[in-house]
């Protein structure tokens, strides 16, 4: 009586298994879930600078609208060649993005800042504001067979911040936006 309760049993479990699939099989697998990277804290420019590398290559143009001073940003190329220049609003930094987002034919964004990265305080500057400067910027976009290479070496880029302090009474809730950024080539 025993064995055959012991053989009615393994026989329903080793059938639900063949039904269900075995928890071993290859094909089973559970999904592997993706945890996006948190978002840094933007308490000062060089995390302003990490998040707009992960917004860039995430391209999270909601995410991006944060990093940038919305009313009084702007971007500056300058050819020094040729003198001539390129200037970008903050709306402009955001559809670039949101651009980059809505491409099908996109695979990657990689957006690198070079290891040694200057911060310092510029004289001409309204009080408060912050200057990082990096040379070796590397932004490479690959669209289906393409890679767009878009800065070289020989490339300084400046980037200047504002602090901007949601509690006026309060001087640890001071956050950083970009206000400027300027490219030389």
């Amino acid at each position: 009586m025993i064995r055959r309760r012991f053989a009615a049993s393994y026989l329903i479990t080793v059938s639900l298994c063949a039904l269900a699939g075995c928890i071993f099989s290859p094909a089973r697998k559970p999904p592997i879930v993706k945890v996006p990277h948190p978002y840094p804290i933007l308490s000062n420019p060089f995390l302003v600078l990490d998040a707009l590398q992960q917004d860039y290559e995430g391209r999270d143009s909601n995410e991006v609208k944060l990093l940038y001073d919305k009313d009084n940003y702007q971007g500056t190329s300058i050819d020094a060649s040729d003198q001539s220049t390129y200037n970008t609003r903050w709306a402009d930094e955001v559809e670039h993005v949101a651009a980059l987002a809505r491409s099908t034919t996109i695979t990657q964004v990689a957006f690198t800042f070079p290891t040694s990265q200057t911060r310092f305080t510029d004289v001409s500057d309204p009080p408060g504001w912050a200057t990082i400067q990096v040379q070796g910027l590397h932004i490479q976009i690959d669209d289906g067979q393409v890679s767009h290479l878009l800065y070289e070496t020989g490339v300084t880029n400046e980037f200047k911040f504002v602090p901007h302090a949601p509690d006026a009474s309060s001087s640890t809730d001071t956050t950083w936006k970009i206000i400027r950024w300027t490219e030389v080539h």
